[in-house]
């Protein structure tokens, strides 16, 4: 089946790299050099990058899966001929957060307790296979919340401002990635500002970054600039996280080992 998504670039300035989607997140993950980092990217790795790029092409196109005569799927029917069911309104949850992950730590510890050994050596493949597949739930899902929580920080946290809680801090930025416009454009705009092209001749990024500073140049001339703003954990306080532990219900901390966060 082809690929409904564009090709897209590396995200790594300079980079040339063009591919699929999914091969140019392999591209940066296999690239050893430190441009070629997901943190220095600001993507939470490889899948982050994937989901987000496909995102952007996906509301660049408007939103709809075109067949091949450029009109939305619609199976072969008219939209019309099949009215869409009225739903009931639903009940708002009463805290606005998914908790899948909660239930997916409750059977995860379940499975731990039942389990009961001291070292992976003592489980089976199926009972391997059982913990494996909660634990990849548990990260899931709780991603799946973490992004939630952090879309709303993105409403509330103001450029640059780094704000601590009980728990940890974070802080929000907006990263700029440049995609260097065609060379013509390029070019032109140079020499109207006065700047032999030449100097600049293969229109490596980080040249043209310099030259259009020192002429004060308008960089979105010669540049395509799409900005990202997100917020990223900046500190943890371990302390407040072992007190607040330490106030769980015994039963709960029975499922865990105490000296995980400092016992009692």
């Amino acid at each position: 089946m082809q690929d409904e998504y564009d090709p897209t670039t590396c995200p790594v300035e300079g980079c040339e790299y063009e591919d699929a989607i999914r091969s140019v997140a392999a591209h940066v993950s296999r690239s050893s050099d430190d441009g070629h980092s997901w943190d220095a990217l600001d993507y939470d790795g490889a899948r982050e990058f994937v989901m987000s790029e496909k995102r952007r092409q996906h509301a660049e196109s408007g939103g709809a899966t075109a067949t091949g005569n450029g009109a939305e799927d619609t199976g072969g029917e008219s939209a019309a001929s099949t009215p869409a069911p009225t739903l009931p309104p639903e009940d708002p949850p009463e805290f606005g957060l998914d908790l899948d992950f909660v239930r997916d730590v409750l059977v995860l510890f379940d499975a731990v307790e039942e389990y009961d050994v001291d070292s992976l050596d003592e489980l089976d493949t199926f009972r391997l296979v059982n913990l494996y597949t909660l634990l990849s739930d548990v990260s899931s899902s709780a991603d799946d919340a973490r992004k939630e929580v952090r879309d709303k920080l993105l409403e509330v946290v103001q450029d640059d401002r780094r704000v601590e809680s009980d728990f940890g801090a974070v802080k929000r930025t907006t990263h700029k990635r440049r995609n260097l416009k065609d060379e013509r454009t390029v070019a032109d705009h140079l020499e109207a500002a006065g700047i032999d092209p030449e100097e600049a001749r293969s229109f490596d990024t980080k040249k043209v970054k310099k030259l259009v500073a020192e002429r004060g140049l308008d960089e979105s001339s010669v540049f395509d600039i799409e900005k990202r703003t997100y917020v990223r954990k900046s500190g943890a306080d371990d302390e407040r996280r072992r007190k607040a532990y330490n106030r769980l219900d015994p039963e709960l901390r029975a499922l865990v080992d105490d000296e995980r966060f400092g016992g009692k």
